[in-house]
Protein backbone atom coordinates (compact mmCIF):
# COMPACT_ATOMS: atom_id res chain seq x y z
CA UNK A 1 0.00 0.00 0.00
CA UNK A 2 2.91 1.95 1.04
CA UNK A 3 4.83 1.68 -2.42
CA UNK A 4 1.28 2.69 -4.16
CA UNK A 5 0.17 5.51 -2.32
CA UNK A 6 4.23 6.69 -3.27
CA UNK A 7 3.65 5.87 -6.78
CA UNK A 8 0.25 7.57 -7.15
CA UNK A 9 2.21 10.84 -5.32
CA UNK A 10 4.88 11.03 -7.87
CA UNK A 11 2.35 10.23 -10.42
CA UNK A 12 -0.12 13.20 -9.57
CA UNK A 13 2.85 15.22 -8.54
CA UNK A 14 4.45 14.65 -12.47
CA UNK A 15 0.82 15.23 -13.65
CA UNK A 16 0.71 18.91 -11.97
CA UNK A 17 4.10 20.05 -13.55
CA UNK A 18 3.14 18.58 -16.73
CA UNK A 19 -0.04 21.02 -16.35
CA UNK A 20 2.12 24.07 -15.35
CA UNK A 21 4.75 23.69 -18.41
CA UNK A 22 1.80 23.28 -20.86
CA UNK A 23 -0.04 26.34 -18.99
CA UNK A 24 3.20 28.61 -19.54
CA UNK A 25 4.17 27.01 -22.78
CA UNK A 26 0.48 28.40 -23.70
CA UNK A 27 0.97 31.34 -22.05
CA UNK A 28 4.65 32.35 -23.62
CA UNK A 29 2.85 31.56 -26.90
CA UNK A 30 -0.16 33.77 -26.46
CA UNK A 31 2.33 36.69 -25.14
CA UNK A 32 4.28 36.17 -28.15
CA UNK A 33 1.30 35.97 -30.47
CA UNK A 34 0.05 39.43 -28.74
CA UNK A 35 3.72 41.28 -29.31
CA UNK A 36 3.58 40.12 -32.87
CA UNK A 37 0.35 41.63 -33.23
CA UNK A 38 1.39 44.58 -31.66
CA UNK A 39 4.85 44.77 -34.01
CA UNK A 40 2.66 44.73 -36.43
CA UNK A 41 0.15 47.40 -35.97
CA UNK A 42 3.36 49.26 -34.68
CA UNK A 43 4.99 48.72 -37.83
CA UNK A 44 1.75 49.44 -39.89
CA UNK A 45 1.10 52.88 -38.03
CA UNK A 46 5.35 54.18 -38.77
CA UNK A 47 3.95 53.20 -42.45
CA UNK A 48 1.14 55.92 -42.35
CA UNK A 49 3.50 58.05 -40.75
CA UNK A 50 6.07 57.95 -43.57
CA UNK A 51 3.09 58.37 -46.03
CA UNK A 52 2.06 61.84 -44.04
CA UNK A 53 5.77 62.90 -43.96
CA UNK A 54 6.16 62.04 -47.82
CA UNK A 55 2.88 63.83 -48.73
CA UNK A 56 4.48 66.85 -46.44
CA UNK A 57 7.61 66.79 -48.00
CA UNK A 58 6.14 67.37 -51.78
CA UNK A 59 3.73 69.40 -50.60
CA UNK A 60 6.41 71.97 -48.99
CA UNK A 61 8.78 71.47 -51.94
CA UNK A 62 6.14 73.08 -54.05
CA UNK A 63 5.61 76.02 -51.73
CA UNK A 64 9.69 76.96 -51.32
CA UNK A 65 10.06 76.99 -54.59
CA UNK A 66 7.39 79.94 -55.09
CA UNK A 67 9.29 82.20 -52.26
CA UNK A 68 12.20 83.29 -54.31
CA UNK A 69 8.89 84.49 -57.19
CA UNK A 70 7.40 86.74 -54.18
CA UNK A 71 10.45 88.28 -52.52
CA UNK A 72 12.12 89.14 -55.94
CA UNK A 73 8.89 90.50 -57.20
CA UNK A 74 8.87 92.36 -53.69
CA UNK A 75 12.07 93.71 -54.45
CA UNK A 76 11.29 94.91 -57.59
CA UNK A 77 9.10 97.62 -57.08
CA UNK A 78 10.55 98.69 -54.11
CA UNK A 79 14.35 99.25 -56.16
CA UNK A 80 11.77 100.15 -59.33
CA UNK A 81 13.54 97.18 -61.33
CA UNK A 82 10.77 96.64 -63.63
CA UNK A 83 9.29 97.89 -67.06
CA UNK A 84 8.32 100.83 -67.58
CA UNK A 85 5.69 99.50 -69.89
CA UNK A 86 4.16 97.32 -66.69
CA UNK A 87 0.51 98.11 -66.24
CA UNK A 88 -1.04 99.31 -62.83
CA UNK A 89 -2.33 95.81 -62.19
CA UNK A 90 0.89 94.34 -63.00
CA UNK A 91 2.46 96.48 -60.35
CA UNK A 92 0.15 95.47 -58.14
CA UNK A 93 0.38 91.92 -58.26
CA UNK A 94 4.19 92.21 -57.50
CA UNK A 95 2.97 92.85 -53.87
CA UNK A 96 3.73 90.35 -52.04
CA UNK A 97 0.60 89.52 -50.24
CA UNK A 98 0.22 86.13 -50.58
CA UNK A 99 -0.34 83.48 -47.17
CA UNK A 100 0.41 80.20 -46.37
CA UNK A 101 -2.36 78.32 -44.68
CA UNK A 102 -0.53 75.13 -44.67
CA UNK A 103 -1.36 72.34 -42.12
CA UNK A 104 0.70 69.37 -41.62
CA UNK A 105 -0.55 66.01 -42.03
CA UNK A 106 -0.75 65.12 -38.53
CA UNK A 107 -4.05 61.75 -39.10
CA UNK A 108 -1.63 59.28 -38.49
CA UNK A 109 0.54 60.86 -35.46
CA UNK A 110 -2.99 61.46 -33.51
CA UNK A 111 -4.16 57.93 -34.30
CA UNK A 112 -1.11 56.87 -32.15
CA UNK A 113 -2.47 58.99 -29.37
CA UNK A 114 -6.01 58.36 -29.02
CA UNK A 115 -4.86 54.56 -28.96
CA UNK A 116 -3.88 52.34 -26.28
CA UNK A 117 -0.15 51.57 -27.79
CA UNK A 118 2.64 52.13 -24.90
CA UNK A 119 5.02 49.88 -25.87
CA UNK A 120 7.03 50.76 -29.30
CA UNK A 121 9.35 47.79 -28.83
CA UNK A 122 12.93 48.72 -30.51
CA UNK A 123 11.47 51.99 -32.41
CA UNK A 124 11.29 54.03 -29.00
CA UNK A 125 13.82 56.35 -30.00
CA UNK A 126 12.05 56.75 -33.50
CA UNK A 127 8.68 57.26 -32.32
CA UNK A 128 10.41 59.96 -30.11
CA UNK A 129 12.06 61.78 -33.11
CA UNK A 130 8.29 61.62 -34.67
CA UNK A 131 6.61 63.17 -31.51
CA UNK A 132 9.68 66.22 -31.61
CA UNK A 133 8.08 66.27 -35.19
CA UNK A 134 5.04 66.86 -34.73
CA UNK A 135 4.89 69.02 -31.11
CA UNK A 136 8.10 70.98 -31.27
CA UNK A 137 9.17 71.47 -34.92
CA UNK A 138 5.08 72.14 -35.94
CA UNK A 139 4.69 74.29 -33.26
CA UNK A 140 7.68 76.31 -34.51
CA UNK A 141 6.22 76.03 -38.40
CA UNK A 142 2.78 77.21 -37.12
CA UNK A 143 3.99 80.36 -35.08
CA UNK A 144 5.75 81.46 -38.30
CA UNK A 145 2.84 80.89 -40.45
CA UNK A 146 0.67 82.63 -37.94
CA UNK A 147 2.51 85.39 -37.57
CA UNK A 148 2.98 86.45 -41.56
CA UNK A 149 -0.94 85.73 -41.83
CA UNK A 150 -1.70 88.02 -39.65
CA UNK A 151 0.57 90.46 -40.65
CA UNK A 152 0.20 89.78 -44.01
CA UNK A 153 -3.73 90.82 -43.85
CA UNK A 154 -3.04 93.78 -42.49
CA UNK A 155 -0.62 94.49 -45.14
CA UNK A 156 -3.89 94.24 -47.29
CA UNK A 157 -5.67 96.58 -45.72
CA UNK A 158 -2.75 99.24 -45.93
CA UNK A 159 -2.26 98.45 -49.34
CA UNK A 160 -6.22 98.93 -50.38
CA UNK A 161 -6.85 101.94 -48.34
CA UNK A 162 -3.60 103.94 -50.73
CA UNK A 163 -6.37 105.83 -52.86
CA UNK A 164 -5.69 102.88 -55.49
CA UNK A 165 -8.43 101.05 -57.28
CA UNK A 166 -7.80 97.59 -57.39
CA UNK A 167 -8.68 94.68 -59.51
CA UNK A 168 -10.55 91.54 -58.43
CA UNK A 169 -7.86 88.87 -58.26
CA UNK A 170 -8.45 86.68 -61.38
CA UNK A 171 -9.30 83.44 -60.68
CA UNK A 172 -11.70 80.86 -61.54
CA UNK A 173 -14.97 83.15 -60.95
CA UNK A 174 -13.37 86.46 -61.95
CA UNK A 175 -11.51 87.40 -65.46
CA UNK A 176 -8.86 90.20 -64.68
CA UNK A 177 -10.11 94.13 -65.52
CA UNK A 178 -13.69 92.13 -65.79
CA UNK A 179 -15.17 94.72 -63.51
CA UNK A 180 -14.85 98.37 -65.23
CA UNK A 181 -12.64 101.26 -62.84
CA UNK A 182 -13.54 104.37 -62.17
CA UNK A 183 -10.06 105.26 -61.78
CA UNK A 184 -7.85 105.43 -65.18
CA UNK A 185 -5.53 103.44 -65.69
CA UNK A 186 -2.77 106.35 -65.86
CA UNK A 187 -4.34 107.83 -62.33
CA UNK A 188 -4.14 104.08 -61.14
CA UNK A 189 -0.41 103.18 -61.92
CA UNK A 190 1.26 107.23 -60.96
CA UNK A 191 -0.91 106.79 -57.45
CA UNK A 192 0.24 103.25 -57.57
CA UNK A 193 4.20 104.60 -57.68
CA UNK A 194 3.71 107.48 -55.75
CA UNK A 195 2.65 104.83 -53.10
CA UNK A 196 5.78 103.60 -53.55
CA UNK A 197 7.54 106.18 -52.41
CA UNK A 198 6.47 106.55 -48.96
CA UNK A 199 7.74 105.24 -45.81
CA UNK A 200 4.58 103.19 -44.68
CA UNK A 201 4.26 101.42 -47.77
CA UNK A 202 7.73 100.54 -48.04
CA UNK A 203 8.17 99.24 -44.76
CA UNK A 204 5.41 97.37 -45.11
CA UNK A 205 6.53 95.64 -48.04
CA UNK A 206 9.95 95.02 -46.55
CA UNK A 207 8.38 93.87 -43.37
CA UNK A 208 6.80 91.40 -45.51
CA UNK A 209 9.77 90.35 -47.63
CA UNK A 210 11.40 89.32 -44.47
CA UNK A 211 8.62 87.28 -43.16
CA UNK A 212 8.60 85.66 -46.66
CA UNK A 213 12.42 84.98 -45.99
CA UNK A 214 11.92 83.50 -42.93
CA UNK A 215 8.88 81.46 -43.72
CA UNK A 216 11.63 80.01 -46.44
CA UNK A 217 13.77 79.11 -43.58
CA UNK A 218 11.19 77.57 -41.85
CA UNK A 219 9.61 75.17 -44.55
CA UNK A 220 13.01 74.08 -45.10
CA UNK A 221 14.05 73.29 -42.25
CA UNK A 222 11.03 71.32 -41.56
CA UNK A 223 11.28 69.96 -44.70
CA UNK A 224 14.54 68.49 -43.91
CA UNK A 225 13.53 67.19 -40.62
CA UNK A 226 10.24 65.02 -42.36
CA UNK A 227 13.04 63.93 -44.22
CA UNK A 228 15.25 62.59 -42.23
CA UNK A 229 12.35 60.67 -39.97
CA UNK A 230 11.67 59.35 -43.58
CA UNK A 231 14.90 57.42 -44.29
CA UNK A 232 15.13 56.36 -40.25
CA UNK A 233 11.49 54.65 -40.96
CA UNK A 234 12.99 53.03 -43.56
CA UNK A 235 15.76 51.53 -42.28
CA UNK A 236 13.73 50.36 -39.32
CA UNK A 237 11.20 49.16 -41.35
CA UNK A 238 13.75 46.97 -43.01
CA UNK A 239 15.46 45.24 -40.18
Amino acid sequence: MENKTGKYFKYAIGEIILVVIGILIALTINNWNEERKEKTIVKNVLKDIRNDLVADTIAFSKQIERFPVFINNAKSILDGNFSDTLSANALYFKLPYTVFNFKIRNQSYEKILNTSITDFYHFTELFNDINNYYTINSNDFYQLTGWDYEDTIDDGKLWSAMNFEIDIYPDEFYEEKEIAFAQPEDTRKVVFLEQLKTPNMRNSIKNNIYRKMRLNEIFLITKQRAEDIIIKINEQLQE
